[in-house]
């Protein structure tokens, strides 16, 4: 049974190898030895070695003028511009709470990967190699639950599948990581078993290839030594090529179904049965097992299976960028600039070579008729400044040969070279920031602005691969991210004009057994939007704050202050937001306010008791003159001021009522916000509570789980 499980091993290695090995020999190859040009171009070296040493021996000029370099980094610096912004939008039966979420833990994920610099490189291979990628997975070093890992990778180790036509690796059939490893990485990872399977093979010769081994160098101290050793012997491992290989088989495979809405999503791997009925239970979810895609990963190292299992992830970890692709066929703007740069390069080291040929053409001298020097002397000196020759009387005197004119037009093929590469780049003067001094700022803008038309494709390009790596994200959350956590999110209170950090829960689960912020369930859009970068975003705030209040809405001064660039803005925030009545008052304030309120009720009850008391008075007067009236205008009279009378006391009545309810609501509602920011703070007390614990339950299982193996 061993020897049949070692044979099926060894096929499993020679397939993988061999598909390996396919691969890069198709186009990977080719793509190499183009890329390592385009990066000697782009650091300077970009003379054929035999070209530049025959033009040594000549004593020939051979210039470097790179133009590549300034134009490859002003279209990096248009990306440094456009930091990235992940913004999921719920769909069919997405949550906007979870949406909101899922956007505060994205930018947590994308902080801590420093995201930024990884995309730099990847956007830089890109444009200098062609292609650029990230890998996206999970990793289990720092956290037993996982954290999401976003790597820039070599695109010389990333082999694509050779038969896509697609951009999108969701349509790819396989993909390739060959990755040099020492010993020691091999068995951290994949198992000291396998290190000796390793050894092995290299002390037998039985391995398949040699390529796939890097060795030391040993001396022995002597020669008698050495030749008594073959080489096999005298060879220690110090690499190895370890080939990752991931590829869609097709498989049956539980799939979560929603029957309302008709969405699937694949079981992840490794889930047992009991979870994934509970699951499915637990949100109404249906089970279905039916043939799919699906990703499986095999890793060797020639002869020795590391790891051939299915994957843990739904799609391939690799997500690639590609300045320009078209029909399977990626490249980018330095692979149309090689040309035009050899041409400035010649032409410039023609140019030069013609002008200092020029200042040294030679002498026709007589023989023996030079005083001071000899023929020798001449022709070295013969171009010195200020050279005074004497020759012998009677002699010819020494005449000058007229140099050869420069070629008209060799100086019109370097210009026309440096606007070639402009032309192909679309990265203009104003671009570069060299516009001339004359021009005006609106004719810069509209250079940069038709500059930017052809870059636009690369940065749209950009924006795809960016929107692949949040929607991979999105997939990792969904199926690793199952248990509670909680993440700092740093951002603006508005009405607190302050920079606050708060802590955002998923998966919570709540008293009345609903689970807060659920992430692994529920289907979102995902938009990628661009917000400059370094103080730049806050300038622009700050301006948009302005323009609104110039538009007539009411944006509170504290507010524009906050977004200023003053050093204590923080300090003047604060005065003016508790001075113009924004803050939470203090309990003086509060006691204050509440005095005067009850100054008011009490002057209010006063008044309409000396209302009352006029009334009544009123009363028993117009009721005397009704009794006395002789005459009906008097009675009507003596009726009119009765009613104005009564009028004025419901008024007062209708008003001291008010006061008293606007009173008793102020209280109220001061009161609960009191109780809600008591309550808030004793819930983030007693989940921080509940978080150790279950820090210390798990640290404590993880211990006495090590303790019993």
């Amino acid at each position: 049974m061993s020897k049949k499980k070692k044979v099926d091993s060894r096929t499993v290695a020679r397939d993988n190898q061999t598909r390996f090995e396919e691969a890069n020999n198709t186009k990977h190859k080719e793509f190499i030895a183009r890329a390592v040009r385009n990066n000697q171009f782009y650091a300077g070296e970009q003379w054929d070695k035999e070209d530049k040493a025959r033009l040594d021996a000549e004593g020939r000029p051979a210039l470097t003028l790179n133009m590549i370099l300034s134009t490859v980094n002003a279209i990096i610096g248009e990306q440094l511009e456009r930091k990235l912004e992940v913004v999921y939008r719920p769909n069919d039966y997405g949550d906007e709470d979870t949406a909101f979420a899922l956007n505060a833990i994205t930018r947590n994920i994308l902080a801590t990967n420093n995201f930024d610099d990884s995309e730099e490189d990847v956007f830089a291979d890109g444009l200098i190699s062609g292609r650029g990628y990230y890998d996206v997975r999970m990793n289990f070093e720092k956290n037993l639950q996982g954290e999401v890992q976003i790597t820039s990778e070599d695109p010389i180790d990333i082999i694509p599948d050779g038969e896509a036509k697609n951009a999108d690796p969701s349509t790819w059939n396989e993909c390739f990581i060959s990755r040099w490893l020492t010993l020691d990485e091999i068995g951290a990872e994949y198992g000291w078993e396998k290190v000796e399977g390793l050894e092995r093979l290299v002390d037998t010769n039985s391995f398949n290839t040699d390529d796939n081994f890097e060795y030391f160098e040993h001396t022995f101290g002597g020669a008698d030594r050495t030749s008594t050793l073959d080489e096999s012997d005298s060879r220690e491992l110090r690499r190895v090529r370890v080939v990752e290989r991931q590829h869609y088989r097709v498989s049956e495979q539980f799939h979560f179904v929603d029957m309302v809405t008709g969405n699937m999503r694949p079981v992840p791997y490794g889930t047992s049965k009991e979870e994934r009925e509970t699951f499915a239970e637990h949100y109404g979810l249906d089970l279905v097992k039916r043939k799919g895609r699906r990703v499986r990963m095999t890793t060797t190292a020639d002869d020795i299976v590391l790891h051939d299992d299915w994957s843990i992830y739904r799609s391939f970890t690799i997500v690639p960028f590609f300045a320009y692709f078209r029909r399977g066929h990626p490249f980018g703007p330095v692979d149309n600039l090689i040309d035009p740069q050899n041409l400035l390069n010649k032409t410039s080291s023609q140019e030069l070579h013609i002008v200092n040929t020029t200042a040294n053409s030679g002498w026709v001298i007589q023989e023996d008729s030079l005083v001071d020097m000899e023929a020798e002397d001449l022709e070295e000196r013969g171009a010195e400044t200020g050279l005074v020759l004497q020759y012998k009387r009677g002699y010819e005197k020494p005449d000058k040969i007229q140099p050869n004119q420069i070629p008209t037009g060799i100086d019109r093929i370097s210009q026309k070279a440096a606007a070639t590469i402009r032309e192909i780049s679309a990265v203009n003067a104003s671009m570069l920031g060299t516009a001339r001094a004359d021009q005006s700022g609106r004719a810069q803008e509209a250079a940069v602005g038709r500059g930017q038309v052809q870059v636009s494709v690369i940065v749209s390009n950009l924006k795809r691969a960016r929107r692949r790596v949040g929607k991979k994200v999105l997939e990792l959350v969904q199926d690793f991210y199952s248990e509670t956590r909680y993440f700092k999110v740093t951002g603006n209170s508005i009405m607190a004009g302050e920079e606050r950090t708060d802590d955002v829960g998923i998966n919570v689960p709540e008293e009345d057994g609903n689970i807060l912020n659920d992430v692994t369930v529920g289907d979102y859009e995902v938009d990628i939007s661009f917000r400059p970068s370094g103080g730049t975003m806050a300038d622009q705030e700050f301006e948009e704050a302005l323009r609104l209040r110039e538009m007539g809405v009411a944006i509170p001064d504290h507010v524009i202050v906050q977004h200023s660039n003053l050093t204590k803005r923080g300090e003047l925030a604060e005065f003016l937001k508790q001075s113009q009545g924004f803050g939470e008052p203090t309990e003086e304030q509060a006691a204050l306010e509440e005095m005067q309120v009850e100054h008011q009720i009490n002057m209010l009850r006063k008044e309409l008791e000396k209302t009352d008391a006029d009334i009544e008075v009123a009363l028993a007067t117009a009721k005397e003159k009704m009794a006395k009236a002789d005459s009906l205008m008097g009675f009507n009279q003596a009726q009119m001021e009765l009613k104005r009378l009564e009028q004025e006391r419901a008024t007062k009545e209708q008003e001291l009522s008010l006061r008293i309810a606007l009173a008793a609501r102020g209280h109220q509602n001061q009161n609960a916000m009191n109780d809600k920011r008591i309550s808030s703070q004793i819930a983030m007390k007693s989940m921080d509570m509940a978080y150790t614990a279950s820090d210390k339950d798990s640290s404590n299982t993880t211990k006495s789980n090590k303790k019993g193996n």
